[in-house]
């Protein structure tokens, strides 16, 4: 009876749980440097033991480790994904009606909208890393050695993405601008940072 319990714990503590328990202070290392907000490491670290949890209920995990770290990325890139789209929604939920009497026309309110949706859709062409050093460049204001520890990439790899989103960036806006034959001030800002 007491050896059967005992089998039966060692079963339970040999999946992903005991990877979990042995790999914790690296794991939490590990989002330490990809995590824009050291202060989810907590939130991160429970989010992926659970989504680690349920899909070893459901098949079998023939590389634990790999696995749990795999799922930590996915959870980082969830949280900034999710806090960017909450950026967005802000940005869109900004009530024109509460700025002074010097407000500009309603025109120019739906121009630099429609201009910051744009820019947004260019930023979210980006690939993956890249759009992530350059939100936390451009948005964010991290400096280059800041981003490159937090991501775990060079500094010369951090400022080669900043300088390609905003290539990309600008490229994506002359292509999507080119086709309504405006935006010539648009483009010239979006180059200089203005």
């Amino acid at each position: 009876m007491v050896s059967d319990a005992n089998s039966q714990k060692r079963r339970a503590e040999s999946g992903i749980f005991s990877v979990f328990r042995e790999q914790e202070a690296a794991l939490r290392r590990f989002l330490r440097r990809i995590s824009p907000a050291s202060s989810d490491i907590d939130d991160i670290a429970q989010e992926t033991i659970l989504r680690a949890l349920q899909a070893e209920r459901e098949r079998d995990i023939l590389q634990p480790k790999a696995y749990l770290y795999m799922i930590a990325r996915n959870v980082v890139r969830d949280a900034m994904d999710k806090k960017s789209r909450s950026l967005i929604d802000y940005i869109e939920d900004f009530a024109p009606e509460s700025v002074s009497s010097n407000e500009p026309l309603v025109e120019d309110q739906v121009d630099g909208r429609q201009r910051m949706l744009l820019f947004w859709e260019a930023v979210a062409s980006l690939p993956q890393q890249c759009q992530q050093v350059f939100v936390l460049k451009k948005v964010y204001g991290y400096s280059h050695v800041e981003i490159s520890r937090q991501l775990g990439i060079s500094v010369s790899t951090t400022e080669k993405h900043v300088a390609a989103g905003l290539k990309r960036c600008v490229d994506f806006l002359d292509r999507r601008l080119a086709v309504s034959g405006t935006g010539e001030e648009f483009r010239r800002s979006a180059r200089t940072g203005d």
